[in-house]
């Protein structure tokens, strides 16, 4: 990836936060064919809402923590994490970040790869010794890293070297990228081996809850304009409302309602800035699904903290400063 390329990729992470298909898996791709890796560093305060909102990709995502405190979710685990401090997380696993209680922001950076950078294409002897224990064990859905042992000292080492490699951009890098994250990927088998209970495939209650959450997803952020309600969540999954709330609550720490309700917030900040026409806050707040101006205003107050009205003058006065 040239550095331009590398730059804009930052540009777009940073000021558009993610964007995600009808099912919450990221559109983006990070690097190409041949060099399937992105590096990027990430400010949680210049995020769209201070925060990156719930997605799942293909390729693995590693993440070192530089400034602040970050509150990172990944399905039904949430870390804590601070500078130095690091996650590592599988792919096909739902995550969410914002930042922490306590804390003015979170600046880390994130490396997201596709494991065929490190295995070749298809179903050889590699993959099924090396690539499948790893990639198909729940147990390895995420693991944090906060350097209290020398495997966590050891990875979080090696993560910086990918981090700097890729930054300079010297010859070689991209050989240097595979290597470092080879031996990471050798660290986690020995790992696994010594301390994770070896499985055949997802078909645990956790993979269950996530392929239900991305389902009921896909749901809300289709029909979120209309009057939905739990019952046609639930339906939408072929289960009862209450393991509708518990699947996804185990999946993404929230209700449906309450990712219905922050997803029309979503939608409606966006309106605020993209130019899309509308007579009134009322028939704004009425356009993305709510019945009441006043619990609109209310929520938007809670999630954005300002007025919907405030929030589009000070997004107007950000575009005429740049």
């Amino acid at each position: 990836m040239g550095n331009h390329i590398m730059n804009e990729a930052l540009h777009n992470h940073s000021e558009e936060n993610i964007v995600v298909g009808d099912n919450l898996k990221e559109l983006k791709d990070h690097g190409d064919f041949e060099y399937p890796v992105g590096v990027y560093e990430i400010n949680l305060k210049n995020m769209y809402m201070e925060m990156v909102r719930w997605h799942w990709h293909d390729e693995l995502e590693f993440v070192l923590v530089k400034e602040g405190g970050g509150e990172f979710c990944v399905s039904d685990d949430t870390y804590i994490l601070t500078a130095g401090q690091g996650l590592l997380i599988n792919q096909g696993v739902l995550h969410s970040y914002h930042i922490a209680e306590g804390y003015d922001n979170c600046i880390y950076t994130s490396i997201v790869f596709h494991p065929t950078f490190l295995f070749s294409y298809g179903h050889t002897k590699l993959c099924s010794i090396y690539l499948h224990p790893i990639i198909s064990n729940t147990a390895l859905a995420s693991l944090s890293l906060s350097g209290e042992d020398d495997f966590q000292k050891t990875v979080l080492e090696l993560m910086d070297q990918i981090i700097q490699v890729n930054s300079q951009q010297k010859f070689c890098y991209e050989l240097y990228t595979r290597e470092y994250l080879i031996h990471i990927w050798i660290l986690l088998l020995e790992r696994r081996t010594n301390r994770i209970t070896p499985v055949e495939n997802r078909g645990s209650k956790t993979s269950m809850d996530e392929a239900r959450a991305k389902e009921a997803i896909r749901y809300i952020e289709e029909h979120y304009a209309e009057p939905i309600s739990l019952d046609d969540i639930a339906d939408s999954i072929h289960v009862s409302k209450s393991e509708c709330c518990r699947c996804i609550r185990r999946s993404m720490k929230m209700t449906p309602f309450e990712y219905l309700m922050k997803y029309r917030i979503f939608i409606a900040a966006g309106m605020l800035c993209d130019g899309t026409s509308y007579d009134s806050i009322s028939t704004l707040a009425s356009s993305v699904g709510f019945n009441s101006s006043s619990y609109f205003n209310k929520l938007f107050r809670k999630y954005m903290k300002c007025t919907p009205t405030q929030y589009k003058a000070k997004q107007l006065a950000e575009m005429n400063k740049s």
